[in-house]
Formats: C-alpha cells, sequence, structure tokens
C-alpha cells in the first residue's frame, strides 16, 4: 500500500496465448463486463457500478474482474478508504477489442434475437 492509500495492482501477464484468450472470453460474463469498458466514457468503473449494470452476483463479478485482471486486460486500484473502494481500469488490450466489440454490435443488429430462434 503506498503512502497515499493506494494500491494498484499490476498487470502479471506478458501476453495471452490463443486458448487462454478463448478459455477467459467463453467463461460466462466475460465478455459483457469487457464491453462495460469498451463502451463506456469514463477511464475507470467502479466494482458497485459494474455489479449494479451488469445485475451480476459479487462473487461471480469479483471472480472474472480477479481473471482479467490476471491476463492484463484491466488494472485493479484500492483505495484505503472507509466503505472500500475498488475500481477498474481498461489496459491497451480492451482498447484495442474496441473494433471486435463495433463489429460484433453490427453482427447483433443483423442477426440478433429477433433473428435467432435459439434466444
Amino acid at each position: 500500500m503506498s503512502e497515499s492509500g493506494v494500491n494498484r495492482e499490476a498487470t502479471q501477464s506478458e501476453g495471452v496465448d490463443e486458448s487462454m484468450l478463448f478459455s477467459l472470453l467463453g467463461k460466462a460474463h466475460t465478455l459483457a463486463i469487457l464491453n462495460e469498458f469498451v463502451t463506456k466514457d469514463e477511464q475507470s468503473i467502479r466494482f458497485g457500478e459494474l455489479q449494479d449494470s451488469l445485475e451480476l452476483s459479487p462473487n461471480t463479478l469479483s471472480r472474472r474482474l480477479d481473471e482479467l485482471v490476471g491476463a492484463g486486460f484491466l488494472e485493479r486500484t484500492q483505495y484505503d478508504e472507509i466503505p472500500p473502494r475498488v475500481e477498474y481500469e481498461a489496459t491497451e488490450m480492451v482498447d484495442d477489442l474496441a473494433p471486435v466489440f463495433e463489429e460484433l454490435e453490427t453482427w447483433m443488429e443483423r442477426y440478433g434475437s429477433d433473428q435467432l430462434e435459439c434466444f
């Protein structure tokens, strides 16, 4: 913990291999979490804001965020305050995924739930 009461977790990844990437992206809610960072204008998002927006249980959200921090997609900052405050910020890896999410949005407009019988 620094003297200012801020603890920033550094990413632990030196890169993402293909099997790890698809495994992580295939987990429940991972794409929805990343989409929040791609589509929001804020530089960082608080844990509570993510939980409210995505309507996920705290345990599930915490697990996914830990995995995304560990893989280098997000940075986590914990503030030494009461009540505790934790914020997450997208790394360059997520910023570089923005075109992928834009293409998925275009695809959904064309083939979304109205077109797909499985939903």
